[in-house]
């Protein structure tokens, strides 16, 4: 019993070195079906950087390999990697029979793209091969290795704010000649913040605007380069058109630029232009009054669009509005001045004038300066400028006073004319009429004959 015990432990201890045996011998065929393979790259690149991967194969198995090939696998690369490397060579064969423990090597290159993020990245090596006593009877073998690559990258970093991001305007802004920087803005500042990296190409653009609420960029933002540090200013002036829809109108603005390594950046910022009509409607009121001579009435309207506009920062609106408020005040000058002139005050007539003129060459009305100076060398004349406004008289023009004073003076005549005929006429009238058929003689020239010369004839008797 003690022999059979025996013999059976004998048996289990030969069955399971020889198992363990079997084993080892199975496990070593299959490693020798895996070729030795290394790959020698540099570990960190940087943006733009081409690298070479020097991949060496080692034929460790038991028999001949053929046409071995190593490449980059593409396929099986993350989205993220396909962004950062661009493959140059990605395939290449080694020779096409390799023995046992023959060895040659091969040179993969890729290059880091001009975007490739910073971080670190796998690119998946394939080493194929056929293992085989002959070329035709080989057996498949594919082997896949990572190569790990850390790509860093210094980026600008640029900032752009703008002062606020809503404004108010007033429809009908462009019925002036608007141009900048009288037109409603918004300043904005661009910075690179970064201490060592510069950005290049930037260019600042309106992306989304409308025909009648429109942006404008200004100074215009096109600059080669901006150092660390580096700072630029402008403003983003918004024209209104007359007919400029009331509401909301959204303007888009965009800024692009590129780093050193050549990878393009951009950001947006969009500006809320809320259009009103307030003020427009005090400055239309205010010019219709002014056309229908409501001097007083204009006034008060067009101070109240003044308000509104040079709370909007509308500086043109604002001198426009004070242009027609001077001329207002030049035209009430004038027709005071008018005034005094007829009642015969032409001293004070002159005083008016002056004055009149002096807001006409502010505003730079020539024709209310020139009209101006006419009345004034016609109130400096006693006869109110009769004489003064012919051409002629002192190389001067004729002017609205010598025009009316001259047709004054004709009208007189002719009445004076008219009286004079017919009271001429009223006094030879006397119920006879004159016979002028016959030559009227003086009496010089007729013939004197007196008494004593007649002969006497006296009558004879029969």
């Amino acid at each position: 019993m003690n022999k059979l015990i025996t013999s059976f432990l004998i048996l289990l201890i030969f069955t399971s070195t020889f198992a363990t045996f079997i084993g080892a011998q199975t496990e070593e065929e299959t490693k020798s079906l895996i070729p030795e393979v290394d790959l020698d790259y540099p570990t960190e690149a940087t943006p733009n950087q081409e690298i070479k991967i020097k991949v060496t194969v080692k034929n460790t198995v038991n028999d001949v390999m053929w046409d071995t090939l190593a490449y980059i696998d593409e396929d099986s690369m993350t989205k993220e990697t396909k962004a950062a490397f661009q493959v140059v060579e990605g395939k290449k064969l080694f020779p096409v029979r390799m023995d046992p423990e023959q060895d040659a090597s091969v040179i993969l290159t890729v290059k880091i793209t001009a975007k490739a993020l910073s971080g670190e990245y796998l690119l998946p090596i394939v080493v194929a091969t056929g293992i085989g006593g002959c070329r035709e009877g080989c057996e498949p073998s594919l082997l896949t290795v990572f190569s790990t690559i850390k790509i860093k990258r210094n980026d600008p970093l640029i900032s752009l704010e703008f002062d606020k991001y809503q404004i108010d305007i007033e429809q009908g802004i462009c019925e002036v000649e608007l141009v900048v920087p009288y037109l409603p803005n918004i300043p904005f500042r661009i910075t690179n913040i970064h201490n060592t990296e510069s950005a290049y190409n930037l260019k600042m653009t309106v992306v989304q605007d409308t025909s009648q609420v429109k942006g404008i960029i200004d100074p215009p933002v096109n600059q080669a380069v901006l150092p660390p540090g580096g700072e630029i200013t402008g403003s983003l002036y918004i024209r209104a058109a007359y007919d400029a829809p009331l509401g909301n109108q959204i303007i888009r603005v965009k800024l692009v630029y590129s780093d050193k390594y050549g990878a393009d950046y951009d950001m947006f910022r969009e500006i809320t232009a809320t259009v009103k009509n307030v003020g427009k409607n005090y400055y239309d009121q205010g010019k219709l009054y002014y056309e229908s001579c409501d001097y007083e009435n204009a006034k008060i309207s067009l101070e109240e669009a003044k308000a509104i506009y040079s709370a909007d920062n509308n500086i043109l609106m604002v001198q426009e509005i004070d242009k027609l408020i001077k001329r207002i005040e030049a035209n009430d000058k004038f027709m005071e001045g008018q005034n005094r002139f007829f009642s015969g005050d032409y001293k004070n007539a002159t005083s008016y004038y002056s004055e009149a003129k002096t807001l006409y060459t502010e505003i730079n009305d020539c024709q209310g300066v020139q009209l101006c100076d006419d009345a004034i060398r016609a109130s400096n004349r006693p006869l109110g400028g009769i004489l003064g406004g012919v051409s002629g008289s002192g190389g001067e023009s004729i002017t609205t006073f010598s025009y009316h004073t001259i047709i004054e003076i004709i009208l007189i005549i002719l009445v004076l004319l008219l009286l004079f005929l017919l009271l001429r006429r009223k006094s030879g009238g006397s119920g006879k009429t004159l016979n002028l058929r016959n030559r009227i003689t003086r009496p010089s020239q007729r013939p004197i004959s007196r008494p004593s010369q007649e002969p006497i004839k006296k009558e004879l008797a029969r």
